[in-house]
Order: C-alpha cells, then sequence, then structure tokens
C-alpha cells in the first residue's frame, strides 16, 4: 500500500473543504492516477482544475520540490506527497 499527501491552496482547499488529503493507492501511482483520485473525491474541483475536459495547465502541480507538467502526468509519484497550486499574481 502506498499512501500520497495532497495539498491544496487557496481556492482549490475552499471548493474541497481542505488543505490536505490522504490517498492510499494498492501500487505506486501515477501522478495522473493521483490527479483523477482527487476529481473523482472532490468533484467540485473538477469545474476549477478541468479546462475543456483536459487539466488546467494554469494550476501548478508540485511532486516534493519538483514541478510536474501534465504531459508528464504518466510518471509514478516518487515523493509521496503532491501539492497542487492555482496561479500566482504578482506586481
Amino acid at each position: 500500500m502506498v499512501t500520497v499527501e495532497v495539498r491544496l491552496f487557496a481556492n482549490l482547499r475552499e471548493a474541497a473543504a481542505s488543505e490536505k488529503i490522504l490517498l492510499v493507492f494498492e501500487s505506486t501511482p501515477t501522478v495522473g492516477d493521483v490527479i483523477e483520485r482527487v476529481l473523482a473525491e472532490f468533484p467540485a474541483l473538477k469545474r476549477i482544475l478541468l479546462r475543456d475536459g483536459r487539466f488546467n495547465d494554469r494550476y501548478k502541480v508540485l511532486m516534493g520540490q519538483d514541478l510536474v507538467f501534465p504531459e508528464n502526468f504518466s510518471m509514478p509519484v516518487q515523493a509521496n506527497r503532491i501539492a497542487i497550486m492555482p496561479p500566482v499574481s504578482g506586481g
């Protein structure tokens, strides 16, 4: 069994009513498996994280300290910690 901690920030945390989600998988999941499970368990996040049926790339996914782009969601989870962050604006 593999446990993955998913951290949500800002509007994602509000939509899911949780800042941390623990997911248990029978074997090592891919980043995409984790994202799919989060969306299945927290449907309110679909309207935020999906755009035209695909992951909204304005949101960032971090595995440990590393940024994971949607084209690499087939990569196995290595850090057992995923963070999903909203777009950030600065000035």
